[in-house]
């Protein structure tokens, strides 16, 4: 079975010459081994070798798999599932796509797992089915043509957009230190000394399902695939069973009510007053502001689009 490995070394873990050592720990199945920079590099190193290897393995964070997957998904035709395995190399700072999956321990533990795994199943040409856990995505259709699509495993519009952008800009490298830029930043709101208005209201029309949202002021746009995106925030109230879709989170009341029960509401232990949380299959929006999915900013000034589920994604769980 051929491996290819590709490190984004703008991830925060990650240093050059890491490749060097997977390549080592993978030995003769380390097909591909490659260090990127930018998104250019990666997409050239998937066109060369789309055919030639059985498996991929990203080493970066969440904004890693994402832009790697997008480019799968297009380089296979964006048919309904990407069918070649992809292995997640947890290095980034959230890591939240691999901790659904889960992989326990360092990227070094993972690769001597997934050698001998590999190892064990010899000359069989595809990883074993315990081994894959199946994910759903959500497509982002956006309306600006130079965007196109892509697929994620959760956005974040508003203020989420505003503290991820924060902390990305600063670079910081830490779940704790996520943590607390998350809290000052509330802290600041509160005593008056927010001076980049973080936390504030952007304006947005949104439709789900087809019917018009009533309300045009929102704090929090959230979509997801998972109950819990981030840290250990949990936004989505309890969702009818049995509903297909991802979860949908938009905030649209008081921000003081928001703040008396923040914890409340981020574990999703009561439905907030103005707001909608459930599970869907479609919503159309049209915001100023920009979007993060996935870690992966986009910086505008108004976003116009369509979201339903996307393709299915095999992660490989070792």
């Amino acid at each position: 079975m051929k491996v290819g490995v590709v490190c984004n070394i703008n991830a925060r873990r990650n240093a050059k010459g890491i490749a060097s050592r997977i390549r080592a720990i993978l030995k003769e199945y380390a097909y591909v081994f490659e260090e990127t920079e930018r998104i250019d590099q990666l997409e050239d190193i998937l066109s060369k070798n789309i055919d030639k290897v059985d498996v991929w393995s990203f080493v970066g964070g969440d904004g890693t798999l994402n832009a790697a997957m997008n480019l799968l998904w297009e380089k296979t035709g964006k048919k309904k599932e990407i069918e070649i395995p992809i292995l997640v190399g947890k290095a980034g700072t959230l890591n939240a796509v691999a901790e659904k999956i889960p992989l326990k321990g360092d990227l070094d533990d993972i690769m001597i797992r997934f050698y001998e795994k590999l190892s064990s199943i010899g000359k069989l040409p595809v990883i074993p089915r315990d081994n894959i856990r199946k994910f759903n995505t959500i497509k982002i259709s956006f309306i600006k043509p130079e965007l196109g699509e892509k697929i994620c495993f959760s956005f974040f519009l508003g203020v989420p957009y505003l503290i991820s952008k924060r902390v990305i800009e600063s670079r910081i490298s830490s779940k704790r230190s996520i943590l607390q830029t998350i809290y000052s930043s509330i802290a600041k709101f509160v005593f008056g000394q927010d001076e980049e208005r973080i936390i504030r209201q952007i304006q947005a029309d949104i439709e789900i399902e087809g019917k018009p949202y009533p309300y045009k002021s929102h704090y929090v746009i959230i979509g997801s695939i998972f109950r819990e995106p981030a840290l250990f925030f949990r936004p989505f109230a309890e969702p009818e069973k049995y509903k297909e879709g991802f979860y949908f989170l938009v905030y649209s009341g008081d921000v003081w009510t928001a703040l008396r029960n923040f914890r409340t509401y981020a574990r999703g232990e009561k439905r907030p007053p103005h707001s909608f949380s459930d599970v869907i299959q479609e919503a159309l929006i049209r915001a100023y502001g920009g979007i993060n999915f996935d870690g992966e900013l986009v910086k505008t000034d108004y976003v116009e689009i369509k979201l339903e589920p996307g393709p299915i994604v095999n992660l490989i769980k070792v």
